[in-house]
Formats: C-alpha cells, structure tokens, sequence
C-alpha cells in the first residue's frame, strides 16, 4: 500500500497522474483541509475512475467530514486519519492471511498405513459391502465398497491365487484401475470376488483358488462324502437334488414368459411432417425507462437510462480594472493690483494651468489692496496651498505654470502663480474579474460541455454488455458551475479558473428483449390445428426511433409451423394393420417409417401401449421433438 499527501492546490489533473505513477495497487490519499480537489464530487468521480482503469484501489483520508462524504458518494473507502487507514489495511492482511490458511488434515485412525487398510477392509466386508465403481477405488471417495443387505456374504468366484507382498503393496495397489477377478482376503476366511484396494491402502491384497463351498453358495444340500446326512440311501439324495433343480428350471421358465410377455410385441411408428413457413410478424416495440417488466401483450420492454457525466474546466484572464490615484499638491500665491478694495478667494476656488489642470484652494485667504507709492503700484499678495482637481501624476506640473485666477476674479486686476512645482499625483492600476469575465467564461466552457457530451454519448464502452444505445435521445444534465460564477466578480486576480460539469442520459436498451417479445407475437400467430416448430423461430431487430428518453425498435419475426398430430389416433389408426397398410394410411401426415420388433411379426400389435409415435418435424434440426409416448419396458426398438 501507499501513500500520497496532497497539496491544497493539487488539481485533478496532478492528482491522476500521481495516482499513475506509484505502482501499489492500494493507494491512499491523504486531502488537506481547504483542497482545491475537494470543491466538486466530479473530481472523486474521476479519481475513482481512474483508479479502476489503472487497476487501483484509492483509498480518501480526510480530517473534513465533509470531504469524506463526497468521496463516499464517489463510491471509494475513506478514513478520517493516516492512522486508522492503516490500522483498516493491518487488520484487511490480516483476515486474508487467516483465509488463506491451508484447512487441518483428517484425523488418523491411529494405526499404520497396512493396518488402516485391513481395517478398512474388514469393517467393510462386516458391514456387508461390495465394490464401488472404479473412480471410487482409485481413492475418490471416503472408501471403496457400497452397502449391500445386512448379514448377506459378498459374492464369490474362484480364480487363480495371487499374494501380493506387504512391500510392494502400495505399488500394487496403484496400478490396479478397473475390477480384479481376484477375490480380496477378507476376516473369517471369506473371500470376495472383484474386490481392489484403491491407492489409499497399502495392506497386502491376497487371492485365493481355493472355492467355496457350492453347495453352500446357493443354498442346496451337499451330496456325498463326508457332508451327506448319515443312514440316507444316496439315490434318494441325488433325486432331492434334481427335483430342487426342476424348480428353478421351471421357476425360470416362468420368468423368461412373464419377460416375453413385457416386452413382445413393440412398434415404433416414425412420422417426418412437412413445415409451412410462418411470418413475417412487424411488430414495433417499445423500449421505455418507466417499465419495469416485458409486456408482451403491450409490446413494451424495459430501457435504461445510462449516466453520462462530463466536466472541463479552464482558466480565464481577468480584463477588468481598479485605479487608485493619489492628487498632487502645491501652493500659489495671488497677487492683486486692485488698489481700492482688498480681494476675499473663498476656499476651493479653483485656479489652472494653461493647460486646464486645475487645484483648489485649501483654506480662505483674503489678498491685501495694493500700494501707490508715487507713481508705482505695490501690488498686494497672500499664500495658499492649492491640491489638484484630479488625482494622477498629470498635475505634477512645473514652477509658474498656474497662471489662470479663479472664473469669478478680473484677470486684470489679479494674478496667480505658483513658486514651485506640485508633487504626489500618482495613478495605480489593479486587475479585477468583472461581471464580463465571468460570464464569456461560463459561454465558453458550455460549448465545450456540449461537445464533450456528444463525444462521451457516442462512446460505446460506456454501454453496458448486452445493450444498445438510441441515438437522439441524449438528455444533457443541467451544468454547475464551480466556484460559484459569483463569487469571482471584483476578485482582483490576474485569471481565474472556472468548471462547469453535468450528469447527462442516455437511453439503452436489450435487443434480447425485443427479440422475445418477437419471438412471444409469432407464437401467438400460429393457426389452428398447427404447432411451432421449436427452433425456427428468427428475429430481426431494427433502428430504434427515438421518442423522448423513450425508443420505438422495428421487429420482424419469422418461422415455421407443422401440423398437429395427436399420437393417440396414430396409434388407433395403425393397430393391428401391416406395417404397409399403416404407412399408406397415414402418409397424408407426412413421411412415415414404422418398425415393428421383433421383426418377423406380420402386423403391428394390438396393444397401443407397446406403440411409440415419434413426430419429426422436417427442417427442424438434428435433434426431433417426440410426442410423448406411453411408458413400455422391455428391449429398446432397434
């Protein structure tokens, strides 16, 4: 596992491709608080896809819960801490180590391997047992012998003696595969016809050519010797013994009748009907994302809708401005050539230069009359500190270049001039996101959307297996922008970045279902007095025409139909008749073959339950579809 700690500022972007690049296949990200990836659900989408398409499992670690939530909604694992993230991983390794611990062995019967195997043997020739088929002795079950009756001896043969040593019977018991006609040694001293040991025994298996007893095999009294019953004249016990033999000959005559009787005489009756063509059926089905179940009488199949999510996002330049100016100041001084009266200059007259900046007095001054002394005129002058009408670095002008009085003073009578430069007019410009900005950036990532949702509609992989989409009945989400479009107006940023994202449709449906509601329609079309032919049936599925979030899909169905043929009148009909005269009386069903067994019988049996009719539909395949026939034992119809 892995882990990878991310940066506020970590876009989408960076963060997919640092999910790339690390080759765990559990990864974890740890999302600091305030992170940029954190402000839209998509972005966990997109994560999560990613992930997949590497092979990934992400994992969110988030202290907000917030942003957990989101991630959940993404459908990926999330934790509040680094900590409990790998206190989950430690205990995830550790269920699948305990999973995958092999499972403990069976249990040993305590004794060794040739023991274990004479007493398996034993116990199951005590229970009464016989041999299992041959995967059972090769060891496929938990032994090799089947139940046979309480208390019965197993059968019995003789054959040849073979012993197999106790060092080789490991070897031995390997290469048995199939049945032995040697009988196993079992305990008391019977021996057991057909018995093997599979590879799970190595005890030694012992054969013996020493039979049994036959009198004792099968229950008759022994004649002569030793065994017979003493003072029993020997030709009345030899007639006993042919009068038992009579019994079972007789016994099995009877049986053998009862057998012939079962089985003699049968007639298989075989008829090749011809097919008539069936359909075209149209029929337009319609696929609809508000049905829940096919209708087949409606017509209508369910559609689902696909999710189509699609986001871009870009970063647009900020045109707007904010200017902050600063006004330039001075000082002037009037001078007045008025020598009758004194000049009042009200604060915040304004006086210009000759090229029309202006400065406004700061305070009230009153200029003194001037002097005549003799034939000279002492002009009378006053001070005042002056500050531009307007800021910028425009009123910083030169020395003596205010020269225009006030528009209420006589330019003749009053001058204005200011001794020294003014200073401090400055102008400061700042970018700003204006309302415009924002709103040619949501245009544009709109058409942008707009694209990326056609292309992702017409992706194909985003169908599910076994579905087909409609084209035109795209529904485009409606978009969310992030941040909030808003928000960015008077922020004063150089640019700014905008996302706009929306969960789009689509509207796909299951050709199958179309097909059986064909399939359904063409079998309710089937006349009177005929049958679909299983198989036969072939659908074609048409363009779907949109109609909204719904589809109308264009269906042909064809087939093909034969006749229905009831078995039982067959069976009436040919009774007791030829086989000849039976095929030419039912030939107006179609290609008739009958076979009657034995064979050297002259006509078909009365007993219409020893009669089989088989009905085979003419081009319908390899495998005929029968009419049920009624239950007969006895040897098969050749």
């Amino acid at each position: 596992m892995a882990t990878v700690y991310l940066d506020v500022d970590d876009e989408i972007t960076s963060v997919a491709a640092r999910i790339r690049q690390v080759p765990d296949t559990r990864i974890a990200i740890v999302v600091p608080a305030g992170s940029r990836l954190a402000t839209s659900r998509i972005n966990f989408r997109l994560l999560a896809r990613e992930a997949a398409q590497w092979s990934r499992a992400l994992i969110v670690v988030a202290p907000d819960a917030a942003v957990r939530a989101l991630a959940a909604a993404a459908g990926l694992q999330t934790h509040a801490t680094v900590g409990a993230y790998e206190e989950a991983e430690a205990t995830r390794a550790e269920a699948e180590r305990a999973a995958g611990t092999p499972r403990p062995a069976a249990p040993s019967t305590g004794l060794t391997p040739v023991a274990d195997a004479t007493a398996a043997t034993a116990a199951s020739l005590r229970g009464g047992a016989k041999p299992r088929s041959a995967g059972d002795r090769a060891g496929d079950g938990p032994g090799f012998w089947e139940d046979v009756a309480p208390g019965q001896d197993p059968p019995m043969t003789t054959s040849s003696r073979t012993d197999v040593p106790v060092a080789d019977s490991a070897a031995a018991a390997a290469s048995v595969g199939a049945r032995s006609s040697a009988p196993a040694a079992a305990p008391g001293g019977m021996f057991v016809a057909g018995a093997s040991v599979g590879p799970r025994s190595s005890a030694p298996v012992a054969a013996s050519s020493r039979p049994a007893d036959p009198a004792r095999a099968v229950g008759l009294p022994v004649v002569g010797g030793k065994r017979s019953h003493p003072g029993e004249p020997p030709r009345r016990r030899r007639w006993g013994w042919l009068g038992i033999v009579a019994v079972v000959v007789l016994a099995l005559a009877a049986t053998g009748a009862v057998a012939a009787y079962n089985t003699l005489p049968t007639a298989t009756i075989t008829i090749r009907t011809a097919t008539e063509p069936l359909g075209p059926t149209a029929l337009t089905v319609r696929a609809d994302p508000d049905a829940t179940s096919i209708a087949p009488v409606a017509a209508v199949i369910p559609a689902t809708l696909v999710a189509i999510p699609v986001e871009v996002s870009d970063t647009f330049e900020a045109t707007g401005k904010r200017v902050e100016e600063t006004k330039a100041a001075g000082s002037v001084t009037f001078i007045s050539k008025d020598p009758t009266r004194s000049n009042a200059i009200p604060a915040g007259s304004v006086v210009r230069t000759d090229g029309g900046i202006g400065f406004a007095t700061r305070t009230a001054i009153t200029i003194p009359k001037a002097k005549i002394e003799g034939l000279t005129i002492i002009p009378g002058t006053a001070d005042v500190a002056v500050v531009a009408v307007k800021g910028g670095p425009e009123a910083n002008v030169a020395a003596n270049t205010i020269r225009i009085v006030p528009a209420a003073e006589d330019p003749v009578l009053l001058e204005v001039r200011n001794r020294a430069s003014t200073k401090g007019g400055t102008r400061k410009s700042f970018p700003v996101v204006a309302q415009e900005d924002v709103d040619a950036a949501v245009k544009t990532l709109q058409r942008r959307l707009d694209a990326r949702f056609k292309d992702a509609a017409a992706d194909p992989t985003r169908v599910p297996d076994g579905m087909e989409v409609v084209p035109g009945t795209e529904v485009p989400g409606p978009s969310a922008a992030t941040p909030d479009p808003e928000s960015l107006v008077g922020a004063e940023v150089e640019a700014f970045d905008l996302t706009l994202s929306a969960d789009g449709t689509i509207t796909a449906f299951a050709p199958r279902d179309a097909e059986a509601v064909a399939t359904a329609r063409l079998a309710t079309s089937v006349p009177d007095g005929y049958t679909l032919v299983e198989g036969s049936t072939t659908v074609e599925v048409g363009e779907a025409t949109p109609d909204g979030t719904a589809a109308e899909v264009d269906t042909t169905a064809t087939g093909a139909m034969t006749r229905t043929i009831d078995a039982d009148e067959v069976r009436a009909i040919a009774k007791g008749k030829s086989p000849a005269d039976a095929e030419r009386v039912l030939s107006t069903l179609g290609h008739v073959t009958i076979v009657t067994w034995p064979a050297f019988l002259p006509g078909i049996t009365d007993a219409v339950d020893r009669i089989e009719v088989r009905i085979e539909p003419s081009g319908s395949g390899p495998s005929p579809t029968p009419t049920a026939s009624p239950a007969r034992s006895g040897a098969p119809v050749p």
